[in-house]
């Protein structure tokens, strides 16, 4: 049987809209409360980040610029210990560490630090430190876990050095340092006695790279891997 009575679209579309708001309307006359409690929140915190940032944060940041300037003159001179422990007239690395940890110029100190370790032969020091830098940065970044293949690679661990060293060419992605760091990979692969794993990579790089700027040293080692 024919339904006579059924409403034509635009007018039920109409009546769901009407019930669909009216809903909303009703949803938020009962929960009012907790409503205005969550948004009074969200502005709460939304201002106390303001607040911090410009009296706390902001302030902080600045103090470990000024802090870590005498540093950074030292460690360019290799004065890696100095540039750790710091003197009388300027904070040191770990100086730093210690005070401005939470900053982004404390997450710097931590790579300076590591990096002085390593160049003073305090490996374990070094990874240490190394590991607590976090970065992006397409050239820093993979420059901080090639560094730490390098420890490993100094404390004869040539396994954890290549797993190392190949995540700083696939972090790096780049023609500068991949290339670099898939020729350290190759150096220690051949000190564990794996020629062939060594000649991949080092043909690879001669195929993926042709504009390495050190491409004629990776020739030469190319050929010394093979005739081991």
């Amino acid at each position: 049987m024919e339904r006579k009575n059924e409403l034509p679209s635009a007018n039920r579309e109409g009546n769901e809209q009407s019930l669909t708001a009216s809903g909303v309307v009703s949803f938020v006359e009962s929960h009012q409360g907790l409503i205005l409690a969550v948004l009074g929140g969200i502005v709460a915190v939304v201002a106390l980040y303001f607040v911090l940032n410009q009296y706390v944060w902001g302030p902080r940041e600045d103090a470990a610029k000024n802090e870590i300037f005498k540093a950074q003159q030292m460690f360019a001179r290799d004065s890696f210990q100095v540039a750790l422990d710091g003197n009388d007239e300027f904070m040191g690395f770990l100086d730093i560490i210690d005070e401005y940890g939470s900053t982004s110029t404390g997450n710097l100190a931590y790579a300076y630090a590591g990096i002085c370790y390593k160049n003073l032969g305090e490996y374990d020091e070094a990874i240490k430190c190394l590991n607590k830098f976090s970065g992006s940065d397409e050239l820093v970044s993979p420059a901080i876990i090639g560094s730490i293949g390098d420890c490993y690679w100094n404390m004869d661990n040539a396994s954890k050095a290549v797993d190392y060293y190949m995540k700083a060419a696939a972090k790096a992605d780049n023609d500068l340092l991949s290339p670099l760091y898939k020729k350290r990979a190759a150096e220690a692969y051949l000190s564990m006695d794996k020629k062939s794993e060594a000649v991949k990579l080092l043909e690879g790089i001669v195929t993926e790279y042709p504009n390495y700027a050190d491409m004629t040293e990776v020739m030469k080692f190319l050929e010394i891997a093979k005739q081991n």
